[in-house]
């Protein structure tokens, strides 16, 4: 799966140049603004799907106060890697749930206890993302650089207390929205017949709260830090961000996709660290930039499909005297059906109202 991965990454800029435009159909037939020549919706199906996910979340801090050749870097990692999930969608709704795994019992690292809770909605133009994310229990995997003698079955220094959450919500708006569909490519419910692509707008808010019984930094490097950071034990972001960007899927025999999708834009952050057992509070709002980048590769026809997805999400922090960067690089393995259902008819009428219509 990681060989799949890479050469996902890798083949996506030859496939951008490699791309040869179709004919232009002649025919076109429409259903409530969409061309049914390049999108197929499903409204009438119940659609489950598994997946299997390869991720890593870093955590990466260093100091500015003492040159020391990079001895008192830090970088927190979550031994959470393999995740297992499933995924329920009917129309424009979504849910998605992601759990551990094999839990990976190694006494060097520890353990990560994660969970993931996903809740989308995909109508014709806008993609809305809504996620929770938590992660407790991380390792450091600089401890060699503080910690002699140090070989392959000495511990890391581990954090078990050490707890990250998430909330996110993400609007993706596409222009082209007759002819391209975002939910084809990183949804289930609808399906992108022919190759089409979409100018995007792109929308971010987020709560990001990370924080430790004690202090963050391990005590072998605290007196790097100072007599502030060396108490750093708490940290909470609100931010948001608009911006804007671009997308293409690719079809291939009718069934076989590719999408790409880049956006990027300005990032307002509102910033607040936290000390133990100083109990010191300093926070600032500090504008940035917000880029997202995305990658999908499938197979999708009438009722079964599979894909492969790559997202990358980078973000920094920095303080006086203090960097701090969260990275966060995942890929995803998705194989589905899709049910014929008779919609309820409570939702059946919701279906035929013009504040659906709009969707």
């Amino acid at each position: 799966m990681k060989k799949l991965f890479f050469l996902l990454l890798v083949s996506s800029p030859l496939l951008l140049f490699s791309q040869q435009p179709g004919a232009a159909s002649a025919e076109f037939s429409s259903s409530k603004g969409v061309d049914t020549n390049y999108i197929k919706n499903y409204k009438d199906k119940l659609i489950l799907a598994l997946w299997q996910s390869e991720r890593r979340f870093d955590i990466s801090m260093a100091q500015t106060i003492n040159a020391d050749s990079g001895l008192s870097k830090i970088n927190y990692v979550a031994n959470s890697n393999q995740v297992t999930g499933v995924s329920l969608d009917f129309d424009i709704i979504g849910f998605a749930i992601g759990f551990r795994s094999v839990p990976n019992r190694d006494k060097r690292t520890g353990n990560t206890d994660y969970l993931d809770l996903g809740l989308n909605f995909t109508t014709k133009g806008i993609r809305f993302e809504n996620s929770f994310k938590r992660y407790t229990g991380f390792y450091d995997a600089n401890t060699k650089n503080y910690t002699i003698p140090f070989n392959d079955t000495t511990p890391y220094f581990q954090n078990p207390s050490m707890n990250i959450r998430v909330v996110k919500s993400k609007v993706i708006y596409s222009i082209n929205k007759n002819k391209f569909a975002l939910g084809a490519a990183y949804a289930n419910t609808k399906r992108q017949i022919k190759g089409a692509g979409s100018w995007l707008v792109v929308g971010n808010f987020y709560g990001l709260s990370m924080n430790a019984d004690s202090s963050l930094i391990p005590n072998p490097v605290q007196p790097y830090y100072g007599i502030v950071w060396d108490g750093f034990n708490k940290m909470n972001i609100y931010a948001y961000s608009f911006g804007a960007g671009g997308t293409r899927t690719f079809v291939f025999w009718k069934n076989f996709y590719f999408n790409v999708l880049a956006s990027i834009g300005l990032e307002k952050q509102f910033r607040h660290f936290y000390t133990y057992p100083e109990d010191v509070h300093f926070s600032y709002w500090k504008t940035w930039f917000a880029a997202d980048w995305r990658v999908a590769l499938g197979y999708n026809n009438k009722n079964f499909f599979m894909r492969l997805t790559s997202i990358s999400d980078i973000n920094r922090y920095d303080a006086k005297d203090m960097q701090l960067g969260l990275t966060f690089v995942g890929g995803s393995f998705d194989i589905g059906y899709r049910f014929g259902i008779k919609p309820p008819k409570v939702y059946k009428k919701f279906q035929e109202t013009k504040l659906y219509g709009y969707f």
